[in-house]
């Protein structure tokens, strides 16, 4: 039992140690994509507030610009996690510039690229693909037999994801379902009935394995906690993606 331990703490500091590195390395810190644009802020701003109501109107402007004319942030019930601001190039310049934030490396490449196709005319990559349809019943689906598995799907030619986010995703959901999960099966196999004096002496049979154990019922409960979390991030997922796929956009992934 104490080699498993042993064994357990280890996997889990590795991994930790190499998302920590993964998540606050100096390229997330400065990460961000812009597009500069023909035209003032004013005239630039009406056209993006185009089109953010035609892929989801469900955002608002922020008073919080942090040095630009406009700012705008997905609400809740948004599919997608944006930050985008609208500015000018530079004081003498009358040219503007849209800066996209998200925590996904891989929605600020796609933002990029929908305001290239979009605002500047520019036809897509020479390698770029248009997206198909995901299915809300596969990625959920494969969320209960693992979340892995579900972020997987999610990311296979989606424009969402970046091969970072993907490998990000993943080994988040795997570490909790380690920490949850093994912790909580630990715990139960521990606690399991002991024999006593006179079941030895009667030679009675013993607790019997883990899932016999009165705290079973918490590794179950552990399991749910990653799946009702992952539920929730696949339906944004599969939403933001065949949002994106109903217009008809190319993307290099």
């Amino acid at each position: 039992m104490n080699f498993l331990k042993s064994k357990l703490n280890i996997r889990i500091t590795q991994i930790s140690l190499l998302l920590f590195l993964l998540c606050f390395s100096p390229t997330s810190i400065f990460a961000g994509e812009t597009v500069e644009v023909l035209g003032g802020p004013d005239d630039v701003n009406i056209r993006l507030l185009a089109l953010l109501n035609k892929l989801d109107p469900d955002f608002y402007a922020d008073e919080k610009t942090q040095g630009f004319m406009y700012r705008y942030r997905n609400r809740w019930s948004n599919p997608y996690d944006f930050n985008i601001y609208v500015g000018k190039v530079g004081k003498t310049s009358p040219d503007s510039i849209i800066r996209i934030e998200s925590p996904r490396r891989g929605q600020e490449k796609m933002w990029k690229q929908i305001l290239e196709q979009e605002l500047l005319q520019k036809p897509p990559h020479e390698s770029a693909l248009p997206l198909t349809e995901k299915y809300h019943i596969v990625s959920q689906g494969l969320n209960l037999i693992t979340p892995m598995a579900s972020v997987g799907y999610n990311s296979w030619n989606s424009p969402l994801f970046t091969n970072r986010d993907t490998f990000v995703s993943m080994s988040i959901y795997f570490l909790c379902d380690l920490i949850l999960v093994g912790g909580a099966y630990l715990y139960a196999q521990e606690n399991l009935p002991k024999k006593n004096i006179y079941d030895h002496m009667l030679n009675a049979k013993g607790p019997g394995n883990v899932w016999e154990s009165p705290n079973a019922v918490g590794i179950f409960a552990a399991m749910a906690v990653t799946r009702v979390v992952r539920a929730f991030d696949a339906w944004e997922d599969t939403a933001a993606h065949n949002k994106t796929a109903q217009f008809g956009w190319s993307f290099k992934f």
